[in-house]
């Protein structure tokens, strides 16, 4: 935190803050992917979205001039994603005009973008080089959109989870290791410039049947702060807490929060039994409902939240298990999987509403979703799994976002030995610690075993998503 010559201006800045979130209308907008052969046009898209739904905004994972254009006119907004691997060359002032000048520009204004986001989830990454150009390429991209007259359209990035050392309990919310380095510096230039930090919060990634009432806004007895005294009663609100803990514990609690990607998929594999159409309905109806209530979270009163849902469409090219597929609100045709509200002048299907907490003796409350941070256990390969079974384990979980699997690849530390069992024994504790260390996260179709003993000189240790490399 700087240093502070008048002792009233955090207090006054705090109370502005405050005061102009709270009046903040909450906007719904959706992730609008595009992997997938079967989805309709752009044009048909942005006629969709503005004549049939109540989704306000969308956020897109690259700069589809194609996309920019069919969205010309519609009124709706856009946000922009700047690829990861262009990071490091646009913290160099002729390169970031040069991208504006290309990918914004002969857009804007008729396209409404109104934010753009460097990179995706970079800490997940890994990538020493990404995240330490990451700062100064936001900052950067800024000066190039001023530059170029374009001065309401904000600068901000995409952050996992991961970024927090400490999400339990949510009042002690800390962000994993690069407090002073990168959140410091990227918080200050947040407040600065009036953009938000964007998080992805997914209750899904935890998810245990133990705790799936309260990953899922059902009843259940809640999990206790006992540092606040505040009792949770959905995974959401605690994710959102923690975070806001822990941008407050660095002194820019004023910096608003938005939540750029959250779902819940709708159909699954069979070894993946929360994918349902019920669940789906269940967290993003009442997620929709809880982020625009004004109720806001216990340690966050009184506010809205602007929030992207994934996504739009179920898309059908992307990889890895049969979820991957089926996290959209719609089908390719336009067609409804499920329905909370979404569309317009007609009768949904209504999501699940909350019941009041039960008091009897016979109601169990929902277990604490564990810290991981000093949790001794490892997924491993079963000692029967075919080396068939574990390629298709490496498969998937180098498919799915936030994992880094260059450890394994030629010339990484874990390369060796080079053989099926060792990068899968690698890749499946990952994706086991990624997840919540839980183990509903290590079954791989039967192949995983949750063990006891580090099992390899060569692991990831995540820690609410943060991470600890040991070699």
């Amino acid at each position: 935190m700087g240093t502070r010559h008048n002792n009233f201006a955090p207090v006054l800045r705090l109370i502005a803050a405050v005061l102009s979130l709270s009046a903040t209308a909450s906007a719904i907008g959706v992730n609008y992917g595009t992997l997938g052969n079967n989805l309709p046009t752009p044009a048909t898209v942005a006629k969709f979205l503005k004549t049939k739904t109540i989704i306000e905004s969308v956020k897109l994972f690259n700069a589809d001039p194609d996309i920019l254009r069919a969205f010309a006119g519609s009124g709706l907004k856009v946000t922009v994603t700047i690829p990861n691997g262009l990071i490091p060359s646009l913290t160099k002032d002729d390169e970031a005009r040069g991208w504006i000048n290309d990918h914004i520009a002969p857009f804007y204004p008729k396209t409404k973008i109104n934010r753009v986001l460097v990179g995706n989830e970079i800490m997940a990454t890994l990538d020493d080089n990404l995240i330490s150009n990451l700062v100064p390429a936001m900052k950067a991209v800024h000066r190039a959109l001023v530059k170029a007259g374009i001065d309401d359209v904000q600068v901000t990035t995409a952050h996992a989870m991961g970024i927090l050392k400490v999400s339990e309990p949510p009042s002690a919310g800390q962000f994993w290791g690069y407090d002073k380095v990168i959140f410091e510096p990227m918080l200050k230039f947040l407040r600065q410039t009036k953009s938000p930090l964007m998080v992805n919060p997914y209750p899904y990634f935890s998810y245990a049947p133990s705790i799936a009432d309260y990953a899922l806004f059902r009843p259940n007895r809640g999990v206790h702060d006992s540092h606040t005294n505040i009792t949770y009663y959905n995974m959401f609100d605690a994710m959102m807490d923690a975070v806001y803990s822990a941008i407050k514990a660095m002194g820019y609690a004023d910096v608003d929060i938005v939540v750029a990607e959250t779902g819940w998929p709708s159909a699954g594999d069979p070894n993946q039994p929360a994918c349902t159409v019920d669940n789906a309905i269940s967290f993003n109806g009442n997620l929709l409902k809880a982020v625009t209530s004004g109720k806001g979270t216990p340690l966050m009163p009184n506010r809205k939240f602007e929030t992207y849902i994934f996504s739009l469409f179920n898309e059908n090219l992307k990889p890895g298990q049969s979820n991957e597929r089926n996290w959209g609100l719609f089908r390719p045709d336009f067609s409804a999987v499920y329905d909370v509200g979404i569309l317009k002048n007609k009768q949904s299907r209504p999501a699940p509403r909350p019941a009041p907490v039960a008091k009897n003796k016979q109601s169990r409350p929902a277990p604490r979703p564990a810290p991981v941070a000093g949790k001794k256990s490892w997924c491993v390969p079963k000692a029967s799994a075919s080396d068939q079974a574990l390629q298709a384990n490496i498969n998937y979980v180098c498919s799915q976002k936030g994992m880094d699997c260059r450890p394994i690849q030629a010339g990484g530390p874990c390369f060796g030995p080079n053989n099926v069992r060792s990068h899968a024994s690698f890749v499946m504790n990952s994706f086991y610690r990624l997840n919540g260390a839980r183990p509903f996260n290590c079954d791989f179709a039967g192949t995983g075993v949750v063990a006891n003993s580090d099992p390899s000189k060569c692991f990831i240790f995540f820690s609410s998503l943060g991470l600890f490399v040991n070699t």
